[in-house]
């Protein structure tokens, strides 16, 4: 039988501090729904586990500061889909990812640090907030690092945080009143936890102009979550009709973005589908700016 300790630390600084005691062989774990898969696959050890859940009185927080928008690690999926701030039109794309994102259990233990750190191609929410242009806060005994989170992931589950770093928050700027944003995803069942294609949309419209436009998929050709930049360059200061989208999908997209085959999809029918949802995404992000 597989044993090893859980270390359930007092504050976030004793979480810090049990990295000297265990090393590598220490890995945080919080609402679990992605770890302990991993576990019961053979697919990850360890020695120790580090129980995040006594903190989320300090890293569990959803609140508008100095213009930001910050959101604590510990924050659960339902906390994020329930909080009254991003009822705002500026933030539905968090609140469609939020809403549709597993299970209603899996919803109430899940949480934003563990999708983020998680670096899978479907992480519903590490999509939605690329297009926010979000940044990550990780702290470790040495101090704090903030890290964009366009450049945080390096491939599957594989990440720039070190072992002895933890993820305490993701924030981004506070939208303009012009802006809103949309996440779609695909599969066979509503409330799956994967799907075929996932992409998230963020705009701000200036009359029907796009006056900015940030577009993340659940991967451009690589194994995690990506922004499709040729395409936002090709809409910018475009006016926001269903021909224009429909040109800039089906010839711009295609030259950016490398889907895979296997066995629940064929590389062309991810292509195909991520070209209808992108286009489905920009028109109602229009929609939803114009408060229709």
């Amino acid at each position: 039988m597989f044993r090893f300790d859980v270390y359930v630390p007092k504050d976030l600084r004793d979480a810090l501090e049990a990295f000297k005691i265990y090393g590598e062989g220490l890995v945080p774990i919080a609402g679990g729904t992605d770890l302990l898969v991993l576990y019961r696959q053979g697919i990850i050890r360890f020695k120790a586990l580090l129980d995040l859940w006594s903190l989320r009185s300090e890293l569990s927080y959803i609140k508008l500061e100095d213009g930001l928008v910050k959101i604590g690690a510990l924050t659960t999926i339902d906390e994020l889909n329930s909080s009254e701030l991003l009822k705002d039109k500026r933030f539905a794309g968090l609140r469609d990812a939020s809403k549709t994102f597993a299970s209603p259990f899996i919803r109430s233990v899940a949480t934003v640090g563990g999708n983020v750190g998680a670096a899978h191609p479907l992480s519903d929410v590490a999509i939605t907030l690329l297009t926010y242009d979000a940044s990550v806060k990780v702290r470790s005994l040495e101090g704090e690092r903030v890290i964009p989170l366009r450049s945080f992931f390096l491939d599957k589950r594989k990440t720039v945080k070190r072992p002895d770093e933890l993820i305490t928050e993701v924030f981004f700027s506070e939208p303009p009143d012009n802006a809103s944003s949309v996440f779609i995803k695909l599969d066979r069942k509503v409330g799956h936890g994967m799907g075929y294609v996932a992409v998230g949309v963020y705009a701000e419209l200036d009359g029907d102009v796009i006056k900015n436009v940030r577009i993340a998929f659940d991967s451009m050709g690589r194994a995690f979550p990506e922004r499709a930049l040729m395409t936002e360059d090709a809409l910018r200061g475009m006016e926001l009709s269903e021909r224009n989208v429909d040109r800039v999908v089906r010839e711009v997209l295609p030259k950016e973005m490398g889907r895979i085959s296997d066995y629940r999809a064929s590389a062309e029918y991810r292509l195909y589908l991520s070209q209808v949802l992108l286009k489905r995404a920009l028109l109602e992000v229009g929609r939803r700016v114009r408060g229709e």
